[in-house]
């Protein structure tokens, strides 16, 4: 096989995969984890249950690759919306664009919940969600600040601490968008400005 046809299936596998991690943060905030069979997954995706098997080795595979998938996103969407964001942007304005974007729609935030109680019964699985979160963190710690700093703001308990209630608070299973107002009220109360 040429490096070129190995370049094609390669991007063809990572289609694939995509395609099934996408169907599962739907399934999965629609009906849960346990109540998505692996034939639901591949019918909504659109794909065989050898290519998911060629793919993944278990549905825990996949639980995997959806908060992988969902960190990078809410990651890349935050850089996106801070890189157009000027200097003196109104924080409520600015968390409204950010809860805007689809790396916070309502599918992935049940999505995210349901990862959460799965791993709270499973300690492999929780393993391997911190470990996404690991990687991803200190990405999101850099927008946090950066956030700040662009509205003139400045956290009034440290960076990481304050970024543990805004998450704890967004995904608390309430309803996402009440969700959405928590965060910005918390955001509000854990920021003050920056005195000149």
């Amino acid at each position: 096989m040429s490096t070129r046809d190995s370049g094609r299936d390669t991007a063809r596998r990572r289609e694939t995969r995509a395609r099934i991690v996408e169907a599962a943060m739907d399934q999965f905030g629609r009906n849960g984890i346990d109540a998505t069979s692996v034939e639901q997954l591949c019918e909504a995706a659109g794909f065989s249950r050898g290519a998911f098997y060629s793919n993944f080795d278990s549905k825990d595979d996949v639980c995997e690759e959806v908060a992988r998938y969902v960190a990078t996103e809410c990651v890349e969407a935050c850089h996106d919306i801070l890189g157009s964001a000027s200097v003196g942007t109104d924080i409520v304005e600015l968390l409204g664009r950010l809860f805007g974007v689809a790396a916070f729609s309502e599918e992935r935030h049940n999505a995210i919940i349901e990862l959460q109680i799965r791993a709270r019964r499973d300690t492999e699985l929780a393993a391997r969600l911190e470990a996404v979160r690991a990687d991803q963190w200190p990405l999101m710690l850099e927008a946090a600040e950066r956030g700040a700093t662009l509205a003139g703001l400045r956290f009034t308990v440290g960076v990481e601490e304050s970024l543990r209630i805004l998450e704890a608070l967004y995904f608390s299973p309430i309803g996402e968008g009440a969700n959405a107002s928590l965060v910005t009220a918390a955001a509000a109360a854990l920021l003050t400005r920056i005195e000149p």
